[in-house]
């Protein structure tokens, strides 16, 4: 339950046409109205409350012209412009819905100085009580809402029982209203028998208690000011980060989760491949990679996230708890390292990579006597030592690189080769 009452400015109601002949008469009375400009104002209030009454309508007169109509606001307040000196007579035109009326006039008076008295009472303290009707049915309502974001929810479905035996139901309202009627005096429960859709029922039973004067309560506070929330159903959404080669686990991969293309959460793989965004309520998300971890290419699909109302959550139609997303290595640079007796490097000796007896690149050997191959694209090829005349030798390896960019050469998984 939530006390969130708030003091309202007080609207100032000028008169209809239907009220006063004109608004250039009403106009008349602020103009030649003494020095004292202020205007004043009165209260109407329950009988029995004191609690101040809204939708009073008065009407004031002057020699028998109406000068002036005003309502009573959420506080109860009448307001009148300032005015001219003299007799004037206050009437109650309506009382406030569900009250009696009061006495037809009261007498008023202006004096010079602007100061004003009702009935011989400063009109600063003057008060005019109600009671209510005798046997009148009342009526109440309450806001149904989002905990977390304050959004006014539809659709909840609530009960109110007398005596734990159920009397009415009403549902939530696009407003997120909750409303019952005609209801006696008398000790009620409220209860939520279902939720808003993606919600969490709330459990409580809620004592609603109207009065003898017709004032209503929820757990002790005023119906107009109660609210209920609902928190929302969330689910998490995780899953583990890999190499697709291999199956490890990759640290350091950082994805995107989007919903209509805004980002929403931003999250890193920890050192067991985990990636996890936290909990979202059931809708369809959108998964990219952002960045690979580091030495591998980037994962250029975008996933698809199902959170379901059941509290399934699916990734590209897998389970969460099955979901593994991979990564494939960035192409590895291939290491050829020639030595003589001794393991002694030898430099100067140039190498080439073949494909379909195409020389696709040649690399020398340097001072530690090692040559490169870097960006080769995935194929097989066949690699090839040269004599100093610049003839091939006898020394050949096969070297193959598949589209994860693992380099094998002579059937084994490496991207070096010592050759002596």
């Amino acid at each position: 339950m939530k006390d969130s009452f708030r003091h309202m400015p007080i609207r100032r109601q000028q008169p209809s046409n239907t009220q006063c002949s004109s608004i250039e008469q009403w106009l008349s009375y602020i103009e030649k109205s003494p020095g004292n400009k202020n205007p004043f104002m009165f209260y109407i209030v329950d009988a029995d409350t004191g609690f101040g009454l809204k939708g009073g309508k008065f009407s004031l007169f002057q020699n028998g012209e109406l000068v002036f109509g005003s309502y009573s606001n959420r506080t109860g307040a009448v307001w009148f412009p300032p005015l001219r000196e003299g007799m004037y007579q206050l009437k109650e035109a309506k009382p406030p819905e569900q009250y009696i009326p009061e006495k037809e006039s009261f007498q008023m008076y202006v004096d010079y100085n602007g100061n004003i008295c009702i009935e011989g009472i400063p009109a600063a303290r003057f008060q005019i009580y109600h009671k209510r009707t005798g046997g009148q049915k009342v009526s109440f309502s309450l806001i149904k809402y989002d905990i977390r974001s304050g959004k006014r929810l539809e659709g909840a479905v609530f009960e109110l029982c007398h005596n734990h035996v159920p009397i009415a139901t009403s549902i939530s309202d696009a407003e997120g209203f909750v409303q019952f009627y005609g209801l006696s005096e008398g000790i009620y429960q409220l209860n939520e028998i279902s939720p808003p859709e993606g919600y969490m029922k709330v459990a409580d039973t809620h004592i609603v208690v109207v009065a003898n004067d017709g004032t209503v309560t929820i757990d002790g506070y005023a119906a107009e000011y109660a609210s209920i929330g609902n928190k929302p159903i969330l689910y998490d959404i995780f899953f583990q980060k890999q190499d697709e080669l291999t199956g490890e686990p990759l640290e350091g991969a950082v994805f995107d989760l989007m919903q209509d293309g805004v980002v929403l959460y931003t999250a890193i793989s920890n050192e067991k491949g985990e990636i996890n965004f936290g909990s979202f309520t059931p809708g369809i998300y959108t998964l990219k990679e952002q960045r690979p971890p580091a030495g591998y290419r980037i994962n250029e699909h975008d996933y698809t996230v199902v959170v379901a109302q059941d509290g399934t959550v699916t990734i590209d139609d897998i389970p969460v708890e099955k979901a593994r997303i991979s990564d494939k290595k960035g192409q590895e640079r291939i290491t050829i390292r020639k030595y003589i007796q001794r393991l002694e490097p030898v430099s100067g000796v140039t190498f080439q990579l073949n494909q379909n007896d195409v020389t696709v690149a040649s690399a020398h050997t340097n001072e530690q006597g090692e040559a490169y191959f870097s960006d080769i694209k995935p194929g097989t090829y066949v690699l090839t030592q040269l004599a100093q005349d610049g003839q091939s030798t006898e020394e050949m390896h096969t070297v193959t690189i598949d589209e994860s960019g693992t380099v094998t050469i002579d059937n084994q998984v490496t991207n070096v080769l010592d050759i002596k």
